[in-house]
């Protein structure tokens, strides 16, 4: 994972990456051609396992339950039951675990006792870390880390190896020759088991997979919240095909991933979000949207994090130390979209209900089918159908339909403050399109066409009309979206 406070891609030449490639052909370690990739990435089902400090590190990697004080031995342990209840909750079949050149150069003989029992129950990502700069520090240092990695790992078909995490100080060209003079060093490993991060925070692939001297390797994308702004599945879907372009056969989503626990962002508290709904939150909108787009493109994903001590992206949390450590699931929905991502399941439910925030009371659709009805607004009724609605993408909008009278929530041109909310037949017009803006735990809803939002105006009384407003900041017009059932 990266913080969002680091510098920019910078775009100066890399003596580095000029002196790796020197050292390469010197070493006289270039083959012949690439190998092949295989076909389709969906076959890794990952989750990060981290160090709690995150693994931007100027020193050795503590993968959360690993210690300074660990040995060979107490690290398998570890190892074993961290990775073998990740992969019996999540149903992972692949870890990615952190390196950097202390934590080979210090602390290998430890280190490695938790990589070979992970490499015993599936496959394991070993991603380089630079903990400073996007680039390595010393080159002959981070080759001699690849150099003992390798040698150790090289013909395990279970082990990959992720050059480096988020190469953001390298322009395309610069970074395309790094990797290439990387594969001359260890042309020994099956490209296919080599993963290129596609160039800045890994947000472009096409830049890397276009180079024909890295044919062959598998290419990686990461993706978070706070790369954009958007309020839309469909804009975060469509946000994260676009790193990956023409290369979903290729492509890893080595990071992704949003909130499991309560927590804070900019200040503002947020609860246990339900990703099983949608347009709960942009967290929401984030990760039911690039859930569904890496679904579509069958390609493999590593969720951020299955471990890491202390943060609330968190897919587990731990309790207990060596053989006594046991994780327990944050977010049963957040597995569901992880899930989802990986093909499997549905994904989540179909049918929400939308409560306000100062009166209590849920927009219903009071059986009315008449066009041009007004929606109403009352008191908590799970079971009733006029309660229940479905929510639509429409570009970078939704639509919101009632399950019991098959009418869409519409503006109906009215601006007036104080005005109904109507139900209209579906027409894919502006009134009947919304922007659902969030509002920490709570979301705001604003018609495409008047500019107005929903509010329940104060309105207690069973059956009371659901108005539309403008922009007030009251209470009135907050809403919580939750599942119906």
């Amino acid at each position: 994972m990266r913080s969002p406070n680091h510098s920019v891609l910078r775009r100066a030449l890399s003596r580095a990456a000029w002196l790796l490639a020197l050292f390469a052909l010197a070493g006289g370690l270039l083959t012949a051609g690439p190998q092949q990739a295989q076909a389709s990435t969906a076959g890794l089902k990952g989750v990060n396992w981290a160090d709690a400090r995150d693994n931007f590190v100027n020193g050795v990697l503590y993968v959360s339950g690993l210690s300074a004080s660990d040995t060979y031995s107490s690290a398998t342990t570890v190892a074993n039951e961290v990775v073998g209840q990740l992969y019996s909750i999540t149903g992972a079949d692949t870890v990615r675990m952190p390196v950097n050149e202390p934590t080979v150069a210090g602390y290998w003989g430890t280190y490695t006792g938790a990589i070979d029992a992970a490499l015993g129950k599936g496959k394991v990502i070993l991603a380089y870390w630079a903990h400073t700069g996007g680039k390595p520090p010393d080159t002959a240092k981070f080759q001699q880390m690849w150099d003992t990695i390798v040698a150790k790992y090289g013909s395990n078909p279970n082990a990959y190896f992720e050059v480096i995490n988020e190469p953001y100080a390298y322009s395309a060209g610069d970074l395309n020759n790094f990797y290439n003079a990387w594969l001359a060093r260890y042309a020994s490993v099956p490209r296919s088991r080599v993963i290129l991060d596609g160039t800045g925070y890994a947000q472009n692939v096409p830049a890397v997979g276009s180079d024909r001297r890295l044919d062959g390797t598998l290419l990686a994308a990461h993706d978070y919240s706070f790369f954009a702004g958007y309020e839309s599945e469909n804009e975060w879907a469509d946000h994260i095909g676009g790193y990956i372009g023409a290369y979903a056969d290729r492509t890893v989503v080595t990071e992704w991933g949003g909130p499991m626990s309560p927590g804070s962002k900019n200040g503002v508290h947020y609860n246990t979000i339900d990703y099983n709904i949608p347009s709960g939150s942009f967290f929401a909108d984030y990760i039911r949207g690039v859930s569904s787009k890496m679904r579509s493109l069958g390609v493999g994903s590593v969720y951020w994090p299955g471990l890491r001590d202390g943060d609330w992206y968190s897919m587990t949390t731990k309790a207990g130390t060596g053989a006594g450590i046991k994780l327990t699931l944050s977010n049963p929905s957040g597995l569901a979209r992880l899930r989802y991502a990986w093909g499997s399941g549905s994904g989540g439910g179909t049918y929400v209900r939308i409560v306000n925030a100062a009166t209590g009371r849920y927009i219903d659709g009071l059986g009315r089918t008449a066009g041009g009805a007004t929606a109403g607004q009352a008191t908590d009724d799970p079971g009733r159908y006029d309660q229940q609605w479905v929510i639509e993408n429409s570009g970078n909008r939704v639509r919101i339909k009632n399950r019991a009278t098959g009418l869409y929530l519409d503006g109906a041109g009215r601006t007036a403050n104080g005005a109904a909310a109507a139900q209209y037949a579906g027409s894919g017009s502006g009134s009947q399109q919304w922007l659902v803006v969030t509002d920490a735990d709570n979301v705001r809803i604003r018609n495409n066409s008047t500019g107005t939002y929903l509010d329940g105006m104060g309105r207690t009384a069973a059956g009371a009309d659901l108005g539309q407003y403008a922009d007030s900041g009251s209470a009135n017009q907050r809403w919580r979206i939750v599942a119906a059932g």
